[in-house]
């Protein structure tokens, strides 16, 4: 079995017509545009809003307010406090090639700004994402298996979740992902299962957020 088989089965046994497994608030107050967002849960009312500030994007050629919009992405709505005026406007102004190339460093970051900018290209990758991939590969039997990167997070399911893993991959020899080309590789990953579910990648992104602290607790059995 391949990841993208593992990723598939368990888009299978949780995407329905609700996605209600999807819980992130986020302030309306505080988006600097006007938005038109739906009633529902939070699944509905956090895609429309990267439908909406894909459009503001698109429709702005205004620097300061392009930045505005990566600034609200990645730090209110993300939450990524400490992030500097400096890293907003390199995020912002950076082309998209540029910012892969940074690698793992600052992709919880750098990934919203993409997904701003082309939500049907671009997903974001943190913490919660890559622990829920490294577990999907133990709970389903994927062979010619690959650690994706430990990202640093402040949620404690997730940091014993990732020395789990860390153990786990060690003691039989995974391979490490290529640090170069795997955020691209993951683009991919989620473009070929989106094709097999009739979904978005987005859609795909959010259920592995979604569930990471859920794949860890499955994977307790296997330390």
């Amino acid at each position: 079995m391949e990841l993208s088989d593992a990723l598939s089965n368990f888009c299978s046994e949780n995407l329905d017509k609700t996605n209600d497994w999807y819980n992130w608030k986020f302030n309306e107050a505080i988006i600097p545009i006007n938005v038109n967002l739906p009633r529902g849960n939070h699944y509905l009312r956090n895609i429309a809003l990267k439908e909406e500030l894909n459009k503001a994007w698109i429709s702005e050629s205004d620097t300061a307010k392009r930045e505005l919009l990566v600034k609200y992405y990645i730090k209110d709505w993300g939450g990524i406090r400490r992030i500097s005026e400096e890293k907003i406007k390199i995020y912002a102004n950076s082309t998209p090639e540029s910012l892969i190339e940074l690698k793992e460093k600052g992709i919880a970051s750098w990934s919203k700004a993409l997904v701003i900018r082309n939500p049907k290209e671009y997903a974001i990758f943190d913490a919660r994402v890559s622990t829920s991939l490294n577990c999907l590969q133990i709970i389903y039997p994927v062979e010619n298996k690959i650690l994706f990167p430990n990202l640093v997070s402040r949620n404690k399911t997730i940091t014993k979740g990732q020395k789990t893993l860390k153990i786990i991959s060690h003691l039989n020899n995974w391979a490490m992902v290529n640090l170069k080309t795997f955020y691209r590789d993951y683009l991919s990953l989620l473009k070929k299962v989106t094709q097999d579910r009739n979904t978005n990648i987005s859609t795909i992104e959010m259920l592995l957020f979604a569930k990471a602290e859920e794949l860890v607790k499955r994977i307790e059995d296997f330390a």
